[in-house]
């Protein structure tokens, strides 16, 4: 049986230190070695990751006798044609089958077996790319003498909206493979859930993502596939919280469902090894698990809260942009001015920070973005409705508790407005939920400028965003 990844060890610059794209490849050997991940994701997506990195990790972890191919794997993450150049994605490509090349001619194994596209909402790229990468593959097997190695194509769906139509894409991607007879074992299919929560909030992009999660089981049983998916989920629970050591034990039991999870920097380089420890294993014992039946009911929450959120953010997304100018950068990625998300008004669209300046800009404002469904949840419990939300998030509460030490109302209402510290005061109370902000973290925050203090803010608390 096919040897499948459980932990992935990711480049997403959401630690508080710097890491270089010269600094990755030791990273990805350190990722296999030390921190136990299975795969390391060389990540191409709006970042200047050089194009010989995936083969420097391979001929470096041949030299050191890590069993490339085997049990350990690079997936490049590359970039989506709708997003960037061609010549990007091509290059990626190529970088990918070049890492084959060599996992080949040095231990006859097969380093890059699954290749990642991120922000997929259109499913003829998922298409294209996938023909892309089975033709290019096809070239390297009759010019150069390669054995038949096929590289599936993982689709990363990000977005609320795009994990109700999970069916879709899957269905592509598997007549694509079929129409040009590439045998599947499996399928891997990544959601992540940062992105999701940028543009629709924590409640609707959770659910959403929970939803995804059950109908990939259904899709498995009607197409006779072995779906693995992939969860794509930082330390705030804003993004997820299983990177988390205060959070892991509730989230794996809100995603069950996962058949692999990311590792990202900042569970790596912000907090004790110990703690590492406790969220590796804590994931590991529950990968496979059957996913929670999410009836298709629950669309009706995830619109609303949707919603709520959209309108809560768009009264303070000029100040977001303001203060996300002042987010440090911890990995080569291009600027966020260049390469962002965009986020839709009622009457425009806006270019906003991608999810991890996005999450950190809320911090230094004082409010923990979770709380930005204050208001759908004041509603909620204002007309009995919370405990159709609960039972499918029993977890909330917890989560909101843990980022009440990172909630400075003070702060908030300087830098936001009352209105909106007046709501998450009154769900706090309806909770039973008496905040006490971290008094270090307070301190510094309360500093004016704080922009010079975003790094020591992030220490406190384990996590850049």
């Amino acid at each position: 049986m096919e040897f499948i990844p459980r932990l992935m060890c990711t480049q997403h610059p959401d630690a508080s230190v710097k890491i270089t794209a010269q600094e990755e490849v030791d990273e990805a050997l350190q990722g296999y070695t030390m921190y136990e991940c299975d795969e390391v994701m060389s990540d191409y997506e709006g970042k200047l990751t050089p194009y010989a990195q995936p083969k420097d990790i391979v001929t470096k972890a041949v030299k050191l006798g890590i069993p490339i191919g085997e049990k350990y794997f690079v997936t490049p993450r590359i970039p989506n044609p709708k997003l960037e150049d061609i010549d990007r994605v091509a290059l990626s490509l190529e970088a990918s089958l070049i890492a084959n090349y060599y996992s080949h001619h040095y231990v006859n194994a097969q380093a890059v077996k699954w290749v990642i596209m991120p922000m997929v909402e259109d499913p003829n790229s998922v298409r294209l790319v996938q023909k892309l990468v089975i033709k290019k593959a096809r070239i390297f097997q009759e010019e150069l003498g390669l054995p038949k190695m096929d590289v599936q194509l993982v689709p990363l769906v990000e977005d609320t909206s795009r994990f109700l139509e999970i069916h879709r894409y899957i269905t592509i991607l598997y007549n694509t493979v079929k129409e040009f007879g590439v045998e599947l074992n499996h399928l891997r299919v990544f959601l992540g859930k940062s992105d999701a929560a940028v543009r629709a909030g924590h409640i609707a992009s959770a659910l959403g993502l929970m939803y995804a999660l059950s109908e990939l089981q259904k899709i498995d049983e009607e197409l006779d596939l072995d779906i693995k998916p992939i969860i794509g989920m930082g330390s705030p629970s804003f993004r997820g919280g299983i990177n988390n050591p205060k959070l892991v034990e509730y989230e794996v039991r809100h995603y069950q469902g996962y058949c692999t999870a990311t590792i990202q920097s900042a569970v790596r380089y912000d907090v004790p090894f110990t703690d590492y420890r406790k969220v590796s294993s804590t994931i590991i014992q529950w990968l496979g698990k059957k996913p929670k039946s999410i009836p298709s009911t629950v669309l009706r929450i995830i619109r609303s809260a949707s919603e709520s959120y959209k309108k809560t953010v768009t009264r303070y997304l000029e100040t977001v942009v303001k203060y996300a100018a002042s987010i440090p950068s911890t990995r080569d990625r291009i600027t966020w001015k260049e390469y962002g998300r965009i986020f839709p008004t009622e009457d425009k669209t806006i270019n906003v920070p991608r999810a991890i300046v996005y999450t950190a800009t809320w911090y230094v404002l004082g409010l923990p973005p979770t709380y930005l469904d204050a208001e759908y949840l004041l509603n909620a419990y204002k007309n009995n409705e919370i405990d159709e939300i609960l039972n499918y998030m029993p977890y909330l509460i917890d989560e909101w508790e843990y980022e009440s030490q990172f909630y400075v109302p003070s702060i908030a209402k300087q830098r936001l407005d009352e209105t909106i510290v007046k709501t998450v005061n009154e769900v706090l109370d309806y909770m039973g939920i008496k905040p006490e902000p971290n008094e270090p973290y307070k301190n510094i925050l309360e500093l004016n400028p704080v922009e010079p203090h975003i790094a020591a803010l992030a220490k406190i608390r384990g996590f850049l965003g």
